[in-house]
């Protein structure tokens, strides 16, 4: 009887298990944590690196091998276009899958239930695929550059960092392809659907652009500078001015920019009002 009384006595009297509210700063690293616990994070960004350089590879090579002294190239294009063209295609699975999975598996009511402010959930989410993207896209772009001007040596032809405009492409290149994953995950956090946000992220960037060739020239020369894809992507890596039918390549961005602030406010919106 004492011994119980004891006990009950000491319990009674225990501290409280402490409760730290749930912060950002918390809620970051619990979204890198999850970002880098899926394999499947590692797999998409290693073919992205492979994707623009290994395209960087074939075309430099292929460039310098049939090169004739005639022969005009931008050197700049030819090496980080791959990261324009092909990344983009790859950003998009991941960026859709960074939101849309723990919808799939459930997991975002637990997520809910341990960070109940939606806003700050959603925007850690966004912050964290978006600084993993671009770190990634930074070394994609510059090992694609370097490697392509060293196979394109040969031609005398090769840039460098100060060649006009060359500088001006890398950085829009490493820019737009966290931008693009960005959209595919607004687009994800608004469809909830992996394959159904893949699939609007493909038509807006692949299919949308091609549809307005369909329209008499005069309109889409007017049309193709606010579409995000098609010429308007071409551009924004090319240093000789062949585009001048559409913004110049911080233009170009800025209207890729600008897609992404609506998708991405879009689902946030969505996120807030919409039950798990």
């Amino acid at each position: 009887m004492t011994t119980a009384t004891t006990t009950g006595r000491a319990r009674a009297g225990a501290a409280p298990t402490p409760r730290y509210p749930a912060t950002l700063a918390g809620t970051l690293r619990s979204e890198i944590t999850k970002l880098r616990s899926v394999r499947s994070t590692y797999w998409t960004l290693l073919v992205l690196m492979a994707a623009g350089i290994g395209f960087s590879i074939a075309d430099c090579a292929g460039t310098a091998a049939h090169w004739s002294p005639r022969q005009v190239i931008d050197a700049t294009q030819n090496s980080v276009g791959g990261m324009i063209l092909l990344g983009e295609l790859v950003i998009v699975v991941l960026g859709a899958l960074t939101i849309t999975s723990e919808y799939s598996t459930g997991m975002i009511r637990t997520s809910l239930t341990v960070m109940p402010r939606r806003g700050v959930l959603y925007g850690a989410k966004a912050a964290v695929f978006g600084a993993v993207t671009l770190v990634v896209s930074v070394a994609a772009t510059l090992a694609s550059f370097f490697i392509g001007q060293a196979l394109l040596s040969s031609t005398h032809q090769s840039a460098t960092l100060a060649t006009p405009n060359a500088l001006r492409a890398v950085i829009v290149t490493a820019l737009f392809v966290p931008l693009v994953g960005l959209m595919a995950f607004g687009l994800g956090a608004i469809i909830r659907h992996t394959a159904g946000a893949m699939v609007a992220a493909y038509a807006l960037f692949l299919l949308l652009p091609q549809l307005a060739k369909a329209l008499p020239n005069a309109w889409y020369i007017d049309l193709v500078r606010w579409l995000p894809g098609g010429d308007a992507v071409n551009s924004m890596t090319a240093t000789k001015g062949q585009f001048s039918y559409v913004f110049s390549a911080w233009g170009e961005l800025a209207v890729f920019a600008g897609y992404a602030v609506i998708l991405l406010a879009a689902g946030a919106l969505l996120f807030r009002k919409r039950d798990a």
